[in-house]
């Protein structure tokens, strides 16, 4: 894909995530399989799915921090996103990454939410593609993501989520009011 196609989808992508994203994209960001889309807790005995969250942890283990993040280029582009049955967080992306590519090393996306001192704190990483055919990444299939043409993965690598590993919403979440 060149240059300029990448920052129009990667413009699009931002404004479609500052805006929230309205209620019919919001359901797409759930995607099919919404909720189980690692098939439960099973990643522990899958080796690719250990090994990309392994991969994660350590990638991001300075963007705990969401002061890093910042200064990594990483900006906010969502207000905390919820849905009846939990939450996301607040989503930080780096505009240059979002494109047809998946690395599991360059998540796309970083989701926070402020703990008991209100300080912002990582909970997932996402990945997010505009490939034209639906990606997969250590053996899971990547949701519809949250604008036309792009799909998402979750990864719950410094929160735990009893919906799994790779769900897209976390029920143990909640956005503050």
């Amino acid at each position: 894909m060149n240059r300029t196609k990448t920052r129009l989808l990667s413009m699009a992508a931002a404004t479609v995530l500052a805006m929230g994203l309205a209620p019919g994209i919001a359901v797409a960001h759930g995607g099919p399989g919404h909720g189980d889309s690692d098939h439960s807790a099973d990643w522990r005995n899958n080796d690719d799915q250990r090994r990309l969250v392994r991969i994660l942890r350590h990638v991001t283990d300075d963007y705990r921090w969401l002061e890093n993040a910042e200064a990594d280029g990483y900006q906010k582009i969502t207000e905390c996103i919820e849905h009846p049955g939990g939450a996301m967080g607040f989503h930080y992306a780096k505009q240059e990454l979002i494109d047809d590519k998946t690395r599991a090393r360059k998540p796309e996306v970083l989701v926070y939410m402020p703990n008991e001192d209100g300080r912002y704190k990582l909970v997932a990483a996402e990945f997010i593609s505009t490939a034209a055919e639906r990606p997969s990444l250590a053996g899971l299939d990547f949701e519809d993501g949250p604008f036309p043409g792009s799909y998402a993965l979750h990864a719950w690598v410094w929160r735990d989520n009893p919906d799994g590993m790779f769900a897209a919403y976390n029920p143990d979440l909640s956005c503050p009011k």
